[in-house]
């Protein structure tokens, strides 16, 4: 009893341990995360923005010192380097990506086709023959654009080889880098360097945009609208380019820039001006810890960023590769533990639990009553011996005269009690109590069967003491 005892204060103190480990949140650790950054300076700005405020939420994030397009950012994020996350344009894609998981949207980039002030009003064929920039080739932007353009029905010198229109591959950094160059410079050569930027520049950015804002107010440059944003998503089944790069129509949506974003005197644009969106994507590696996941979006949902961002919610997104498992950790983070799923799966827990108890305990009852029909049959056939003794029952083996009954009847005692004593011994017959019952009983029979089998022939066996009286 004082070990029994003292086993059970143990394993009280252990699971009260145990319990209160459970229950005690332990520290987060902090997690770091390499993040791309982009050559747009809006989105490299807010790459530096979620850098600062993880700091505050368990995450070191580290951002790339390379510029990533978000092709090239696809790759490294797919395949198995220390780039882990990054920020890339939604609906453009050359393959399949199986390790990249979206994490959330931030917001949309707004696809700017800013045209010189003397193409402003011919609209967009006039662009036919003309030098448009669309930035390099590794970029979302380039690719939304050409495939804009060949909506339209313009095509580029190298498609059409006559009147197709140019393109110039120059980054949004080394075009502000350029115009700084140029505002520096006196005229003539300042007006012959204007002169040789391109007729247009057609690139997606969010809202505002330095480059626009700097190609407007200083070089002259005017917005021109693409309303073709509704008749340009319905053709979701639009081929690859002939480099590889498939266009979501599906991803992008319509959008406006608004009147003033660009100035107000004049007003640039005077009025809302009609364009595309694209998501602007947060995507992971499938094997990113799900708890950093989980931190990244409380940094961009729960936090002053958010005010600054105002990215979708995220319950509302369509996203454009599977959702990541910590995306999916951050949207459940307040349910209740008892949801309704869960109760329905506890009852169904308890009712197969029932279930599994019923048939233990008819499982039980079965082999109890099991047991007790064989203890059954042995008082059966102590009862038939009895009655054969006593002549109330015919046994068709059984000899005539009375010695050799009694012999036959005590040997079938002694096998009966044999047989109980085996299979108790194997396990076959359970209750000590009934088992030395029947024994007793078996026994009792045999002290008995002398004067039942005497009393059946009616005293025809002499004692052997009256034997001895009568020589």
């Amino acid at each position: 009893m004082a070990i029994a005892g003292a086993a059970f204060i143990v394993a009280i103190a252990g699971c009260l341990f145990t319990a209160l480990a459970l229950l005690r949140p332990s520290a987060p650790r902090t997690h770091e995360v390499h993040l791309t950054t982009d050559s747009l300076q809006r989105t490299a700005s807010l790459a530096e923005q979620i850098r600062a405020e993880g700091a505050r939420h368990h995450l070191n994030i580290v951002l790339a010192a390379k510029e990533y397009g978000t092709l090239s950012a696809l790759e490294e994020v797919d395949s198995p380097s220390e780039m882990k996350c990054a920020l890339v344009m939604g609906g453009v894609t050359t393959r399949d990506y199986p390790h990249v998981r979206t994490v959330t949207a931030l917001g949309k980039e707004h696809l700017h086709l800013l045209v010189k002030r003397d193409l402003a009003d011919k609209g967009i064929s006039g662009l036919r023959g003309k030098r448009i920039g669309l930035g390099p080739p590794t970029t979302a932007s380039y690719h939304v654009a050409r495939d804009v353009l060949n909506f339209v029905g313009l095509l580029s010198a190298v498609a059409t080889r006559s009147e197709g229109y140019s393109m110039e591959a120059v980054t949004p950094q080394e075009a502000l880098h350029e115009m700084a160059r140029i505002e520096a410079l006196e005229e003539p050569e300042r007006a012959e360097a204007i002169a040789r930027l391109p007729d247009a520049v057609m690139f997606l950015s969010p809202l505002p945009s330095p480059l626009a804002r700097h190609l407007i107010t200083g070089f002259g440059y005017r917005l021109m609208p693409l309303p073709i944003a509704e008749a340009y998503g319905l053709d979701r089944l639009n081929p690859p380019s002939a480099e590889g790069v498939r266009i979501d129509r599906s991803v992008l949506t319509p959008g406006v820039i608004p009147a003033y974003t660009y100035g107000s005197d004049p007003a640039e644009p005077a009025k809302e001006c009609p364009t595309i969106c694209a998501p602007l994507i947060l995507v992971a590696q499938k094997d990113v810890d799900p708890e950093a996941v989980s931190f990244l979006l409380e940094t961009i949902y729960g936090s002053s960023l958010t005010n600054v961002i105002r990215p979708p919610a995220l319950n509302e997104q369509a996203s454009a590769f599977p959702r990541h498992p910590g995306t999916e950790r951050y949207l459940h983070r307040d349910d209740p533990l008892l949801t309704p799923e869960v109760a329905s799966s506890f009852g169904k827990v308890a009712s197969g639990i029932g279930y599994f108890l019923w048939g233990v305990i008819a499982l039980y009852g079965f082999l109890r009553l099991r047991n007790l029909r064989r203890f059954e049959s042995y008082y059966s056939e102590i009862g038939q011996i009895e009655m054969i003794a006593r002549g109330l029952e015919v046994d068709p083996a059984a000899p005539g005269d009375v010695p050799a009954l009694r012999a036959h009847l005590e040997g079938r005692l002694t096998a009966l009690k044999c047989k109980v004593l085996k299979e108790f011994a194997e396990g076959g017959l359970s209750g000590e109590g009934l088992m030395a019952g029947i024994i007793a009983l078996i026994n009792d029979t045999r002290d008995s069967l002398a004067g039942m089998v005497t009393a059946r022939n009616g005293g025809a066996e002499d004692r052997p003491h009256d034997k001895a009286k009568h020589v």
